[in-house]
């Protein structure tokens, strides 16, 4: 009985899509990311506080990406401010570089803004289609080293013309300084260019898939990072791409009622995530998007062990605290969810999913007559 209850609150917490949207040195429209509702919720590590949010106020949420790297190792201010500079609030990046803001008017006119050391200013302004979603931010490095970090290496411009030619390499870097300017149209023509001079130019084939994302063309997305994987198959960023890609078609195969080629695509977004993390076992976004995509095809106790790992790794991906919320529901597992449905209330007491949370809190409670 306690079951039937609480199938329905299932609903307000279905995972949305963790990619909507990304990066490559600018905003970018929203790219499917796995976590449950709110889209993407990105994780602060420690929520700033808001104005009461008025009825017409929206939410943000978003993440960023640093260059080929991928997410950064470090909390990151996010500041957004009016279009004369004024600073209307702030935001802080988890270790996986989500992050939400609250507050906002529909109707205000606002910039984001990004400056980290390393890596080129970032500020663009909001197009009102993104108010309320899910925006990607792509950091471009001022210049480029020869670093590995988590799997991923950054290379010198300076060596790639020692394996790639060089009028190939001029196109890349052309690309990369246009981007922040947000032309992804642009940013591709030349990234095409480079790569008919040199098709197996790994660097510009994975950022070709980062512009794509941000025109919503998952399709050509999909193609260039499957390229990419084949050309760099030790990398994992864009195994990671690939499987929120898949995840969100999942998503939308479910939402048109095609249920058979929607566990099709999640069981593909688990085959990739699960290659990924061989690729870098320590990414927490890998670890959150595999736990989200074994949610949706019930294999629960492997979700909770993913969901668990993507949080040691990162304790502020409040997404995944979300999900598990879901996992434990689906498991009759009444008091753990109640338990993680407190801890999550407890610290993050503006969330938008409070009301929702709390309503199902309130059935569980019911259910088990306390």
């Amino acid at each position: 009985m306690a079951r039937n209850l609480l199938m329905v609150c299932l609903v307000f917490l279905s995972l949305t899509a963790w990619v909507q949207a990304q990066q490559g040195g600018a905003q970018n429209p929203p790219a499917p990311q796995p976590a449950p509702a709110p889209s993407n919720p990105q994780p602060q590590p420690t929520p700033v506080p808001q104005p009461a949010q008025r009825q017409d106020d929206v939410t943000i949420s978003g993440r960023i990406v640093l260059d080929a790297s991928g997410s950064p190792d470090r909390t990151i201010e996010v500041r957004f401010e009016t279009d004369g500079g004024q600073r209307l609030g702030y935001a802080y990046t988890g270790l996986s570089g989500e992050f939400t803001y609250r507050g906002v008017g529909a109707s205000q006119d606002l910039y984001v803004v990004v400056e980290i050391e390393g890596f080129k200013p970032y500020r663009e302004r909001m197009a009102y289609a993104s108010l309320g979603g899910h925006i990607n931010i792509f950091l471009e490095r001022e210049r480029f080293k020869a670093v590995e970090k988590g799997g991923s290496t950054v290379v010198d411009l300076k060596q790639l013309r020692t394996r790639i030619p060089g009028k190939a390499v001029d196109e890349y870097e052309k690309a990369l300084k246009e981007s922040p300017r947000g032309d992804a149209a642009k940013v591709i023509e030349r990234l095409e260019r480079a790569l008919k001079l040199a098709p197996d130019f790994y660097e510009a084939r994975n950022t070709l898939g980062v512009q794509y994302l941000r025109l919503q063309k998952y399709q050509e997305a999909e193609a260039a990072f499957e390229r990419a994987r084949d050309l760099n198959p030790n990398a994992a960023d864009p195994l990671i791409n690939l499987g929120t890609i898949y995840y969100q078609e999942g998503e939308m195969q479910s939402d048109a009622g095609r249920a058979e080629e929607a566990a099709g695509r999640f069981q593909k977004a688990v085959a990739v995530l699960e290659e990924s993390i061989h690729r870098n076992p320590l990414s927490a976004p890998a670890h959150n998007y595999l736990g989200a995509a074994l949610y949706k095809i019930a294999s629960y106790e492997r979700a909770e062990s993913m969901l668990n790992r993507a949080l040691q790794l990162d304790e502020g991906l409040q997404q995944a605290n979300l999900t598990l919320i879901n996992v434990y529901t689906r498991q009759s597992r009444f008091d753990e969810a109640l338990d993680k449905i407190n801890t999550y209330l407890k610290k993050n007491p503006d969330s938008p999913q409070r009301a929702t949370l709390q309503g199902i809190k309130e059935k569980i409670e019911k259910a088990l007559n306390r």
